[in-house]
């Protein structure tokens, strides 16, 4: 068994290969398989099913999901999050930045000018309610595979922050850890897609939840309050140029 396996949906296959695929090849003291998903094409219709195309028979112990702009930014930056890993066992799911209330938590970089996703930075592990989507890892384990293909997700969206509320409702923990990670995209440019998934993750979960506190904001799962809650952030992400039509 490998150490890792590495998933990512691509549409842009020279930012794969110059930001993830580089990257990865040049790691140190870990043995990783790839699965790099050809979207160029347009032909999933949403992350689920485009990474589920890719998610079985993976040999790695355990698998990270990973945005194409993503770089390593140091040759052992694998190696270390499989020994932090080895080391907190009783994860459900963790990510290289969440978020927890109002606080986001990270150590990477992202933007075309690289500066710092938050100054609430971390040395070691930390719990947190969600992971951002850029780039998470789970275990190569049928119950959690399970987990992600019984997800709702419908979109290129939320999919991550889906899969923490279901670990949670199971008691499972969702954890951030510190990692040397460059993000290209600055992650606040998105479609009213992430809305309608935004709708239907309240409506599953809101028995559970009050709340959905996330990357890209945070939510009242109470339909009239996230409603209202939307229209002032939709007036908001069109002012600022930020909702992609």
């Amino acid at each position: 068994m490998k150490d890792f396996t590495i998933l990512s949906v691509y549409n842009n296959r020279q930012l794969l290969n110059d930001c993830l695929v580089t990257s990865v090849e040049r790691q140190v003291d870990v043995t990783v398989e790839t699965k790099y998903v050809d979207n160029t094409d347009g032909r999933f219709a949403n992350a689920k099913v485009a990474y589920e195309s890719a998610l079985d028979n993976c040999s790695g112990k355990y698998i990270i999901f990973s945005h194409q702009d993503i770089r390593l930014m140091e040759e052992s930056e694998l190696h270390d999050i499989f020994n932090r890993l080895e080391s907190i066992v009783d994860f459900g799911i963790v990510g290289v930045a969440g978020v927890n209330g109002r606080d986001i938590i990270s150590n990477i970089y992202h933007g075309a000018t690289p500066i710092k996703v938050t100054d609430y930075n971390i040395t070691e592990e930390t719990l947190c309610e969600t992971v951002d989507e850029c780039l998470f890892i789970i275990k190569n384990d049928p119950k959690y595979i399970d987990i992600f293909k019984n997800l709702c997700c419908d979109s290129w969206h939320m999919y991550a922050v889906e899969f923490c509320l279901r670990c949670r409702q199971l008691s499972e923990k969702v954890y951030v850890i510190p990692a040397n990670i460059y993000h290209v995209s600055p992650g606040n440019s998105y479609d009213e897609s992430y809305y309608t998934q935004l709708k239907k993750i309240a409506k599953k979960y809101k028995k559970s939840f009050d709340r959905i506190n996330c990357t890209m904001g945070f939510w009242h799962t109470g339909t009239l309050r996230l409603w209202n809650q939307i229209r002032v952030r939709r007036r908001k992400d069109i002012r600022n140029g930020t909702l992609k039509h």
